[in-house]
């Protein structure tokens, strides 16, 4: 059960590493254009608002992978002096912590869609309505509160992960 849970949640984690890769190299590509254009007194219009957007993909499309890659920055001064049992339950404390705070960004985010159909909100030059942007930011940061549960769990269950070096710190 576990196994299955695990597959179907690295599944999601490389979706959203797609898009977080995908929406990168669309950036880089609208830079490069918006700075050709300028050189020649022409920029591309829209090229903020396009950036701005996109970028909220690059950040929150990585994260999951991060959390499975065990990429996440961690501080281990006082390692040390903790016997590896302590540690672990650190560990397991970090991801659940972590799982929460993206679970509760995720339903924050849903919260602000309300508000963005209510007023119609969009972006300030191209008027790209917000609420695609806060699905996308919701249910990324969802998988990746699906990631860390994920990591918590397969500590807890003694499952060490192939994929991510979390379980061994």
């Amino acid at each position: 059960m576990f196994d299955r849970t695990r597959k179907i949640v690295d599944r999601l984690v490389g979706l959203s590493a797609l898009v977080g890769a995908l929406a990168l190299v669309i950036t880089a590509m609208i830079v490069i254009i918006d700075v050709i254009g300028r050189y020649f007194g022409s920029p591309l219009y829209g090229a903020q608002d396009i950036v701005q957007m996109s970028a909220l993909f690059i950040v929150f499309g990585g994260m999951a992978y991060c959390e499975r890659r065990g990429g996440h920055i961690s501080v281990d001064l006082l390692e040390a002096s903790f016997s590896a049992s302590f540690n672990i339950k650190l560990t397991i404390i970090g991801s659940l912590l972590g799982a929460l705070v993206f679970g509760l960004i995720a339903w924050q985010t849903f919260e602000a869609i309300k508000l963005s159909h209510m007023l119609n909100m969009a972006t300030n030059i191209l008027y790209l309505p917000r609420a695609p942007f806060q699905y996308a930011i919701g249910t990324l940061a969802g998988i990746t509160s699906l990631a860390m549960a994920v990591t918590a769990l397969g500590i807890i269950l003694e499952k060490p992960d192939n994929g991510s070096d979390s379980a061994a710190k």
